[in-house]
C-alpha cells in the first residue's frame, strides 16, 4: 500500500483564491463549472515524503463531557475497518495549529457580526507559538480574505474590513477552505471553524460531494450554526432548520470536529473557548494499516476505542481516511 503524502510547499503566490462566481438559477446550474483553488506551485518548489502511517488527532471525554488528558497509549484501541492495529505513534504534546475561520457574511448574518468579529479575534489571540491562520468569507462565493499567517493581528484587520451582505454558499466556502488548509497548512493538525446560519443556497457542490470530498481531508471541521426557526416544511418534507442541522452535524462528525447550536450569539465567548479548549486538548495516534489494500483509492472507516478501567469514555476523530497514492 502507498501511504499518504506531505508536501512541503515553499514560495508560492495565491491570488484570487477561492473567489468563483456562483450563480443560482437553475438554468444556469448544468452549465456551470465547479470552483477551483489556488495556483499549482513550480515542480521544483514541492518535494514529497511518502509514509504509511496515519495520524488521527483524538479528543477523549468523560460521562460529563469534560475533557480527559491523563490517558496512556494502553488506554487505546484503533480499528480500520474493524481489524485491531498495532499503535506505532502516540503523543499528548501541544502540537501548533493550522487554523482557519470560514465567515458567512451574507445579509442574514450582519445582525451577528459584532459577535462574530469579537469571537474570531478571541482565536487568534490564543495563538500559540508556530500557529498560523487564514480568513475566508463567504456570501454566494468564497473569498480568501487573508492567507495563511503567523500574525493574529492580519486576521484582526481583515475581519473588521469584511463587507457583510449578499447570498449564502456554505459548501463551497467548507470544502474549499478545507482544501486549502489541507494542501497549504504547514502543520500536522489542520481545522477550520466555520460560523453560518446554514442557509445554503448558492453553493455548486451538494451535500454527497461535499462530505465524500471532505474525506480526503486531514482537517478538522468546527462549526458554530445559527439556522432559523422552524418552518412548516410541508407534510411529508423536513424543514429548511432540520435540514441545516442534520448537515452541519454530519460534517462535524465526519471530520472529527464538533458543531454548537447557540440561542443566541451571547453564548460565542464560551463556544470559541470551548473550541480552543478542544484544539489544544487532543491526543496524536499514528498507526501502519496491517491489512492488504486492494483498492487504495477506497475511503476506509476508523473506530477509536479507549478505556481505563475507572470511567466511561468517549473518543472522538474523524471517521476514516482515503489511502493517497504516492509518486
Amino acid at each position: 500500500m502507498t501511504g499518504y503524502r506531505y508536501c512541503v510547499v515553499g514560495l508560492i503566490t495565491i491570488s484570487l483564491l477561492l473567489a468563483v462566481r456562483l450563480g443560482s438559477s437553475a438554468q444556469e446550474r448544468p452549465s456551470r463549472k465547479p470552483p477551483k483553488v489556488g495556483q499549482p506551485a513550480a515542480q521544483d518548489d514541492v518535494f514529497t515524503i511518502d509514509t504509511n502511517l496515519v495520524v488521527l488527532d483524538v479528543a477523549v471525554f468523560d460521562q460529563d463531557n469534560r475533557f480527559v488528558g491523563d490517558l496512556r497509549k494502553e488506554n487505546f484501541r484503533v480499528y480500520d475497518e474493524q481489524v485491531l492495529q498495532e499503535i506505532e505513534y502516540f503523543s499528548r504534546d501541544e502540537a501548533p495549529i493550522s487554523l482557519g475561520f470560514v465567515l458567512d457574511t451574507s445579509g442574514s448574518m450582519r445582525p451577528r457580526r459584532a459577535k462574530v468579529v469579537e469571537a474570531v479575534k478571541f482565536l487568534t489571540r490564543a495563538a500559540k507559538p508556530g500557529d498560523e491562520f487564514f480568513l475566508v468569507d463567504f456570501k454566494n462565493k468564497a473569498e480568501l480574505a487573508e492567507e495563511f499567517t503567523p500574525r493574529p493581528a492580519d486576521i484582526e484587520d481583515a475581519v473588521e474590513n469584511i463587507v457583510w451582505g449578499g447570498g449564502t454558499a456554505l459548501l463551497d466556502a467548507i470544502l474549499l477552505s478545507a482544501e486549502y488548509a489541507d494542501k497549504e497548512g504547514k502543520n500536522r493538525r489542520k481545522a477550520i471553524v466555520v460560523i453560518s446560519d446554514g442557509d445554503d443556497r448558492d453553493s455548486y457542490y451538494e451535500r454527497r460531494q461535499l462530505i465524500k470530498m471532505l474525506q480526503e481531508y486531514q482537517v478538522q471541521v468546527y462549526i458554530v450554526g445559527f439556522p432559523d426557526e422552524e418552518d412548516a416544511g410541508g407534510l411529508f418534507g423536513r424543514s429548511a432548520r432540520k435540514r441545516s442541522i442534520e448537515l452541519i452535524n454530519d460534517i462535524a462528525k465526519e471530520t472529527g470536529g464538533r458543531a454548537f447550536f447557540p440561542k443566541s450569539t451571547d453564548e460565542l465567548p464560551e463556544i470559541v473557548r470551548t473550541i480552543n479548549a478542544d484544539l489544544r486538548a487532543q491526543y496524536s495516534i499514528g498507526f501502519v494499516p496491517s491489512q492488504d489494500q486492494r483498492d487504495n483509492s477506497a475511503f476506509r472507516r476508523i473506530t477509536v476505542r479507549v478505556d481505563d478501567g475507572k470511567r466511561k469514555l468517549v473518543a472522538r476523530t474523524r471517521s476514516g481516511y482515503v489511502p493517497r497514492r504516492g509518486d
